[in-house]
């Protein structure tokens, strides 16, 4: 028996999108068939985001053409997506916490009668929506007050209320527990048998031989792969990997060797709760060494715990933290950035904007941030040596700039990046915890500052490298630490791990027996 053809849902046509220099999208073309969950893979940067920004209205400058139910169309805003049936609801939920749920479900919709709102027929049909996603909650209960998951759920029976067509989840999973990413997974099902199709995006690899029909692996803004989850025999999450892997690191990371020494770091039995009380631990039981003179490069996909080791180990986490660290073989207590900076630890977080900067700030005042005692003298700042040491600096790490005193926000990402970099090393730190440090740079920045990493290594600091960019982690690490659901699941040594086995560790895809005690 023959299965009958789907009418696509959505087509998108020779999609081609340009920032700046950086090519996002080029000439993508995808077909999304009614009733299809439709999974979307691929490394950060590999376009993804940006092509569910094109479709959902987000994004409306680009070459090319989109198609729903066959007609052309192009959309000046989400809510003109909206109107055609296109919903995305994305990864950092745009909830209003005070409202209502019935509120939430119906705004700027609210159902009316001779002018007003009819309040009883908004609160039944909140119940109803409420009922037909299992949810154990009343009309009346604030979106602020529901868990992730039920704020989800709310959202997506938001667009089934305004006729969703195609639904676009981005990374549904990351704050859910196991529980709850079934219960997702039951809705899912249930839209896919009503024609609406869902576009899932997720680096939970796993998750699509249990959700998805069909899968889209993309790499530098192309299409490298799509198949069938029924053509792959069981073996979804490897086909995947296949796809997304494949590139030269050897002049993209330059590394270089440096003479490893004494333990800097240590942490031991290491753990972290989760932000959001109710949740299972961040980190749980962590072991990790770091010696000087060695780049660690710890990965780990989103909700993997690996960037909540770095917070937390720079006193940076808003949790209870438990386990023991261990500075130049001593006991310490870290509870703060200040208790961080005293024990010579530097941090480079990955939002460098809104966690490293003050970008209404010149260069010098960023660069001078955290080493104001450094250069204090009864109260009173040194500014001759504070310059000599920012202009030093500047020059060392090829700062672009104008002068110490241009405004920060002026300077490119990779500037930027530098900077925030100068910032701690007038602070003269012994561990440096850098968490994607070239993320929106271009490729010069990136290997300069890997060149700095170089450079802090043989001078014998300890580098922890916590970055989602994989070959970024095979290429300039010493040692490679994977983690999976808060632990740390693999190590290899430079030069032992190939992509596809990290990122099957990373998705989960190995026995439990080799999770690392």
């Amino acid at each position: 028996m023959t299965t009958p053809v789907r009418a696509p849902a959505a087509k998108v046509i020779g999609v081609d999108k340009r920032f700046g220099g950086a090519h996002a999208l080029r000439g993508v073309s995808m077909t999304f068939e009614a009733g299809d969950v439709h999974a979307i893979a691929g490394e950060n940067g590999a376009g993804k985001s940006t092509l569910m920004k094109v479709l959902s209205g987000v994004i409306g400058e680009y070459d090319g053409f989109l198609e729903i139910d066959g007609a052309p169309v192009r959309f000046a805003s989400i809510r003109d997506a909206e109107r055609h049936g296109v919903f995305l609801v994305p990864q950092e939920l745009n909830i209003v916490p005070e409202l209502r749920v019935g509120e939430y479900l119906y705004l700027n919709r609210e159902p009316r009668r001779f002018g007003l709102v009819d309040v009883k027929k908004l609160w039944a049909d909140t119940a109803h929506w409420i009922s037909v996603f299992k949810l154990n909650t009343s009309p009346v209960a604030r979106m602020g007050e529901l868990s992730t998951h039920e704020q989800q759920l709310i959202s997506i029976a938001r667009a089934m209320t305004q006729g969703v067509k195609v639904l676009i989840l981005d990374e549904p999973t990351a704050s859910l527990t196991e529980r709850e990413t079934e219960l997702l997974f039951d809705r899912i099902a249930e839209l896919n048998q009503h024609g609406v199709t869902t576009l899932y995006i997720s680096h939970r690899l796993h998750e699509f031989q249990r959700i998805a029909n069909v899968v889209t692996v993309m790499r530098d803004g192309s299409v490298v792969d799509h198949f069938r989850v029924a053509e792959t025999g069981g073996d979804t999450p490897r086909r995947v990997i296949k796809a997304m892997v494949g590139r030269d690191l050897s002049e993209m990371y330059p590394k270089s060797s440096a003479s490893v020494g004494e333990p800097l770091l240590e942490l031991i039995k290491w753990s972290a709760a989760h932000s959001i009380p109710g949740r299972p631990p961040a980190v749980r039981g962590v072991d990790l060494t770091v010696k000087a003179g060695e780049v660690v490069g710890l990965f780990g996909l989103l909700g993997s715990g690996a960037f909540t080791v770095a917070r937390s180990v720079f006193g940076a986490h808003d949790a209870q933290v438990d386990g023991t660290m261990r500075i130049k073989g001593k006991p310490v207590r870290v509870r703060t950035p200040r208790d961080a900076i005293g024990h010579g630890v530097a941090y480079l977080p990955a939002e460098r904007k809104r966690d490293g900067l003050i970008v209404g700030h010149s260069i010098e005042a960023n660069m001078a941030l955290a080493a104001l005692t450094k250069f204090s003298r009864g109260g009173f700042i040194n500014r001759r040596s504070e310059l000599q040491s920012i202009r030093r600096y500047t020059t060392n790490l090829r700062v672009k700039c104008t002068s110490a005193e241009q405004p920060i926000r002026e300077l490119s990402g990779g500037n930027q990046q530098k900077v925030v970099a100068a910032k701690w090393l007038l602070t003269e730190p012994e561990i440096f915890v850098l968490e994607e440090p070239t993320r929106g740079v271009d490729v010069n920045a990136r290997v300069e500052f890997y060149e700095l990493i170089n450079s802090l290594s043989q001078s014998g600091k300890a580098i922890l490298l916590v970055s989602t960019d994989l070959p970024e982690v095979l290429g300039m690490a010493d040692r490679v630490l994977v983690m999976w659901e808060g632990q740390i699941v693999h190590e290899w040594k430079r030069g032992e791990a190939t992509e596809e086995q990290v990122m099957l560790y990373a998705a989960g895809e190995h026995g439990e027996s080799e999770v690392a005690a």
